[in-house]
């Protein structure tokens, strides 16, 4: 009896431990929670409940062929919009340390959360693409890979 009772209680908090959300993509993929989007400029991207749109990436990251004094930084401005119209923009950047009052230290990622309404998401970049390069003067169009999981 006390083995059943053990097993169905065990068989209980493995099932409760192993949900995800799954979260849907406009270009209808469907990707796990905490995935990585791949976000193009004034594209939204409609993740479940949320869309996001990377409004504008500002870069001074020293090229992959130059010698600069300074890393430089990619900085997005990242809007997430709920199905009730709650809207925010957050900042998120990769390389040198922002100026006060965001000086958050050097990124090779960077992570923050958001709310909207009754709900909070973790928001982290982890690469802005392409990498400035002096070889290649008209870059393709910049892209933010980040990942969204809801809290």
């Amino acid at each position: 009896m006390k083995s059943t009772w053990y097993f169905a209680l065990v068989s209980l908090l493995l099932t409760g431990c192993a949900q995800t959300e799954n979260l849907t993509s406009t270009e209808g993929a469907v990707f796990t929670q905490g995935a990585n989007l791949t976000l193009k400029l004034q594209k939204p991207v409609a993740a479940g409940d949320l869309t996001l749109n990377l409004q504008k990436v500002d870069e001074s990251r020293c090229p992959i062929n130059a010698n600069c004094v300074r890393a430089g930084s990619a900085i997005t401005y990242v809007q997430l919009q709920d199905a009730q119209g709650n809207s925010i923009t957050k900042v998120l950047y990769l390389g040198d340390p922002l100026t006060a009052p965001d000086n958050r230290g050097f990124r090779t990622a960077d992570t923050l959360n958001a709310t909207l309404g009754s709900k909070t998401y973790r928001l982290t970049l982890t690469e802005v693409l392409p990498f400035p390069n002096t070889a290649y003067p008209n870059p393709a169009e910049k892209t933010a890979k980040l990942s969204v999981t809801a809290l």
